[in-house]
Order: structure tokens, then sequence, then C-alpha cells
């Protein structure tokens, strides 16, 4: 959950995509029914560690971390989205508990809608790579 974390961190300190979606609405995990459009869920995908030989103080992990928008129109989607990759690709950033955290762009997931509910949805995956305390 670090790196859900580390990915949270940076969307709410980007000032262009706080501007399309409220700090309020990005959240970890997944969102209540009922959440105002537009919003964004980070989720974990799956993580794993490096078994070093001999091991120090520290362990390295790799975590694949999933942002999901939600819109109510396409082209709202496809803004946010692309505010999502430039407010998270290629970060550095200082999150408590964790060190020598990078976040890397992954694979762009799909474009989908929930006719049902009238809710334009589509995917960022992120790689998030930190060090944590044994």
């Amino acid at each position: 959950m670090n790196g859900v974390a580390a990915v949270r961190q940076v969307l709410i300190a980007d000032a262009a995509l706080t501007a399309l979606v409220p700090a309020t609405r990005i959240a970890a995990g997944v969102l209540p029914l009922d959440t105002a459009l537009p919003a964004i869920s980070v989720s974990s995908i799956g993580s794993n560690d490096r078994n070093l030989p001999s091991p120090g103080t520290y362990r390295h992990i790799s975590e694949r971390v999933q942002v999901t928008v939600m819109a109510a129109t396409y082209p709202s989607q496809k803004a946010i989205l692309k505010a999502v990759r430039h407010a998270a690709a290629d970060q550095f950033p200082t999150v408590s508990d964790i060190s020598a955290v990078t976040i890397h762009t992954e694979t762009t997931g799909p474009d989908f809608m929930d006719e049902a509910a009238s809710i334009y949805l589509g995917s960022q995956d992120f790689r998030v790579t930190f060090s944590e305390t044994r």
C-alpha cells in the first residue's frame, strides 16, 4: 500500500490535476457508489520484494499501482488521464515510512463506460519502487 500512498501524494500535490478533480475525490481504494464525478481511485494491483542473499535493514519493493479515472464525459476522462500521467510520471517523492521512492508510467488501460451509471472510465498504471524497513 505504500506505492498507493506515493502515487496519491503526487496526484493531490499537482495543481493542474486538482483543478480538474478536487483532492478530496482522489482516494486510495474503491470509491463509494455515490461519489461525485469526476473522481480518481488509486489501488494496488500487486507487489513483490527482492529476495537478497544477505538481507540488510531494508527491503526493496516494486509495486504496480492503478489509477482509475471516473468522469461524466469522454473528453473529461481523457483530459484527467493526461493530467494524471503528467502529475505522477517519473517522480521521486518523499513519503513517510519508505525511502528511495520512484514512480514510472506503465500500461494505459482501455476506455470503457458504465452505461447504467453514465460513467466514463479509464486507467493508467504506474510502477512504484521503494525501500522499506524490514
